[in-house]
């Protein structure tokens, strides 16, 4: 009987998670980025982890252990992915995907197309549009290299930013490798 009444209530709440996924590509057409930076709107959106925890009243989805999300040309790989979800009238009203924040808890690394950037702990907030990224960031494209606390950076605008903390003597470091060959 207890499996019984264990079902009646994991299903309706798979049901609505898979509704609330199915909204999200749906809605894809309706934003011109993916959900990763680099990506794009018509790209897949992968999650894969060990384990998917669903809360309904809250509208979070929690993956857990070892989690990789790929979409289009990025990965963000992280210990745990935790995304918020718009409630379901005004996600509807609004004829646009459910997704309005993701955090990941770390370590967390972002791969695009030609940059790799590390952090203890990254979000994504979708009324701003800003992937941010904090403790202990590296940013690393090319030979070129950037250290930092904390790093945002502003999908609309594409303009960026690393910070240290100064309060504790932090600095931001970075460090340029020419591709010129030296002369002998």
């Amino acid at each position: 009987m207890a499996h019984l009444r264990f079902c009646r209530r994991i299903i309706p709440a798979l049901a609505a998670l898979t509704l609330a996924l199915a909204s999200s590509t749906q809605a894809a057409g309706n934003r011109k980025n993916g959900v990763l930076p680099g990506a794009t709107a018509r790209d897949p959106l992968t999650i894969d982890s060990g384990t998917l925890d669903f809360f309904d009243r809250e509208q979070k989805l929690i993956y857990s252990d070892h989690v990789l999300v790929i979409n289009g040309p990025s990965t963000l790989k992280a210990s745990r992915l935790i995304i918020f979800l718009e409630d379901k009238k005004k996600a509807a009203a609004s004829n646009n995907d459910r997704v309005k924040h993701i955090d990941a808890e770390g370590p967390v690394t972002l791969t695009s197309k030609d940059q790799i950037s590390t952090g203890d702990r990254g979000g994504f907030d979708k009324a701003q549009n800003k992937v941010y990224l904090n403790g202990n960031v590296t940013i690393t494209q090319g030979d070129s290299v950037v250290q930092g606390d904390s790093a945002a950076y502003d999908v609309t605008t594409g303009a960026a930013s690393v910070e240290a903390n100064v309060a504790k003597g932090g600095r931001v470091r970075t460090t340029f490798t020419s591709k010129k060959p030296q002369k002998n």
